[in-house]
Parts: structure tokens; sequence; C-alpha cells
């Protein structure tokens, strides 16, 4: 299942990039994969699409306490988290 998702950031997108590098064991403990993500003009936004194989699982790496504390190291806003539609199909060019 797809997810489209968006939260403010405080440290720039490259922070939280790096963020996304640092959580690959997590994701992949856990079957999730980053697709695509942007951020706004001032970064302090991203908008992500990503992919779980299982949703339940998905929610269950946001609540390790190290991802909680990496997020938050890095910068991520966990209160203004919000899933703003799961996508059935997508194409990127």
């Amino acid at each position: 299942m797809k997810f489209l998702t968006t939260f403010k950031i405080s440290k720039g997108f490259d922070g939280w990039l790096q963020l996304i590098d640092d959580l690959q064991p997590y994701m992949d403990k856990y079957g999730y994969k980053m697709l695509f993500a942007s951020t706004n003009d001032d970064e302090t936004v991203v908008y992500d699409l990503g992919e779980a194989n299982d949703p339940d699982m998905a929610m269950k790496m946001l609540s390790e306490p190290d991802v909680i504390n990496m997020r938050k190291e890095a910068g991520v806003d966990l209160e203004s988290q919000e899933v703003l539609s799961t996508i059935s199909k997508h194409k990127i060019w």
C-alpha cells in the first residue's frame, strides 16, 4: 500500500534525506520503501510517497524508540505528520 504524507521539518531537506539513509535498516526490517520526496521553497515541509507491505508494520516502525529519537534529532515535527491519502496508482517521469 502506498501513502502520501506530509510533515514539518526544522533542519532542512538535506538533513531529512540523511535521516532516510540512516533509517534504511529499519525500513528493510519493517518492509517500508520511500518512493519519492519533495519539499517547499524554505525547506520546512516534506511531502513524501512511501510504500509498505503491511501498514501495521509501518506504524510499528514509526513507534520504535530509536526511530522516534532519530526523527526528532533530524528536525521532524512528529505532531505535524499527516497521511494525506493512500495512493493506488502513480507514475514518475
